[in-house]
């Protein structure tokens, strides 16, 4: 279905696009038909000049012996004559057929070649319209990443600058807030300690006054 969907495309893209047109022109539709008349033509202009070459030699051999003719050399004489006449005028007419049909196939040749021609002409400006198309197309790409280029200078850069920056401070608050933490959990334990250690003195200072 889908290959037939293509073909069917693609039959139309070439109708829209006139290569339809010149696709039955290359394949000779027309010409072959002019040529086969061209050549049918010459066949009978040639058939007619042999024949009134023919009529011709007969009356020539007999001219030459026109002192013995009898009466059915007279009657082949006046007979060949009219005859001569009518081959003559076939042979005309058979002339002008081949030179009418050889102009039948210049023309349609030379329809073919306007043809191409044309479309060639047309896809020269097609293809110099994609071109410049794609000529702006790279401009404007080449704009839009000097522009992001631009924004990561100014903006990005600057931004994650600062969250870097951020970032840094809040470990370093982080850190000094675990530091004094730590710090105030020494200072208690010590001060712990030296509350131990002095109880424990003013325990042996008791004893030692209880004994004195």
């Amino acid at each position: 279905n889908t290959k037939t969907t293509f073909s069917q495309l693609g039959s139309q893209l070439n109708r829209v696009t006139g290569y339809e047109e010149i696709e039955a022109l290359k394949r000779g539709e027309r010409i072959n038909v002019a040529r086969q008349a061209s050549r049918q033509a010459k066949a009978a202009y040639e058939e007619a000049v042999v024949q009134r070459s023919n009529s011709q030699r007969e009356v020539n051999d007999l001219l030459q012996r026109k002192s013995t003719w009898v009466d059915n050399d007279v009657v082949r004489f006046t007979n060949l004559v009219r005859q001569d006449h009518l081959y003559e005028q076939e042979e005309s007419r058979a002339k002008a057929a081949v030179n009418e049909t050889e102009d039948a196939v210049e023309r349609e040749f030379s329809q073919l070649m306007r043809k191409i021609l044309a479309r060639y002409h047309e896809e020269q400006v097609w293809s110099d319209k994609i071109r410049s198309a794609s000529t702006y197309g790279s401009l404007a790409a080449l704009g839009l990443n000097m522009l992001v280029f631009i924004l990561a200078i100014l903006v990005v850069e600057p931004w994650k600058r600062r969250r870097l920056a951020q970032t840094f401070e809040r470990k370093i608050e982080e850190l000094s807030s675990e530091n004094d933490k730590r710090l105030d959990a020494s200072m208690q334990a010590i001060s712990q300690q030296i509350a131990r250690q002095g109880a424990l003195l003013e325990t042996l200072k008791g004893e030692v006054t209880s004994n004195a």
